[in-house]
């Protein structure tokens, strides 16, 4: 936990800063964002099961004043222990199987004492994308994205916030489900600010990611790649609950043109020998203009 703890006070100390420097009349709207695979609850995990996980999992949301917060993975009776730990959130989601409770969620957490949700939706990365529990494209499983449109309720601001977690196996099933989330969000973010955060299962210079990033109309970068700050937390998000092990980067936050970013991490975070995740948490501070 003390890699955790000083990520914490350098994450909170800048964060201040960047609040108090920002000249009167000019203030932008700052917000901290997270993309975390909290991994689905299984007795195969042994130490790292969720019961022993989830109030980490919830601390991170929380410790670090997270406005949204894009999980993956989360299965309804995690979401349920998550809400229970967190009054202040509110969140947004569907399960993937039958677009009710089955399955794997894509949820959304968002601070309901700051914001209002304005209009919520959820799609199947599928040909079929309004049906629920389709799948295409030889995907093994079917998946996901979630996404909500949020007003700031001190100032009026809106934000579009998209979550979502692509297929592990099947490289056409990601590129497509790349173009379909590009289309998705052209066709729904009302112009608006656009935050992305997911698990897609391919690192940053993969074909999908590429044609995610590389359309003309719909600009998304990598929060990392924006940073004013130097990133921290390791190079790796995967760690597969081993600590002699270093896994490839392949969760991620992305944002539109009118967004700064201010710093960009990831979360080793451990107690007593319990991993988070079998994932790292990713948190950037951004900043709307």
């Amino acid at each position: 936990m003390r890699v955790a703890f000083l990520l914490l006070t350098v994450f909170v100390l800048v964060a201040n800063v960047s609040a108090q420097t920002v000249p009167t009349g000019t203030a932008r709207l700052a917000l901290n964002i997270l993309s975390f695979n909290i991994q689905a609850t299984t007795p195969q995990d042994g130490l790292n099961a969720w019961p022993n996980r989830r109030e980490m999992a919830a601390g991170v949301i929380r410790n670090y004043q997270v406005d949204f917060a894009g999980l993956q993975e989360a299965l309804a009776g995690q979401i349920a222990d998550l809400q229970d730990q967190l009054p202040t959130y509110g969140w947004i989601g569907a399960g993937r199987e039958d677009g009710k409770q089955q399955g794997e969620f894509c949820p959304i957490f968002y601070n309901k004492q700051k914001f209002e949700l304005l209009k919520q939706g959820t799609f199947w990365l599928s040909e079929t994308p309004d049906v629920p529990g389709s799948q295409s494209w030889e995907a093994a499983f079917p998946r996901v994205a979630t996404y909500g449109i949020f007003e700031d309720k001190r100032n009026g601001r809106q934000v579009f916030v998209i979550n979502t977690h692509f297929d592990h196996i099947s490289e056409t099933a990601r590129q497509n489900s790349a173009k379909l989330l590009i289309a998705r969000i052209k066709k729904v973010s009302q112009d608006l600010p656009v935050i992305l955060t997911g698990d897609f299962n391919t690192p940053e210079i993969s074909p999908a990611l590429q044609t995610l990033t590389s359309h003309s109309s719909v600009k998304l970068t990598n929060t990392e790649r924006l940073s004013e700050n130097p990133h921290t937390g390791g190079k790796s998000t995967f760690n597969g609950f081993r600590t002699d092990q270093r896994g490839p980067v392949i969760d991620f936050i992305f944002v539109g043109p009118d967004i700064d970013v201010n710093r960009h991490d990831y979360l080793p975070i451990m107690k007593d020998n319990v991993f988070i995740s079998d994932h790292w948490p990713v948190l950037s501070r951004v900043l709307l203009k």
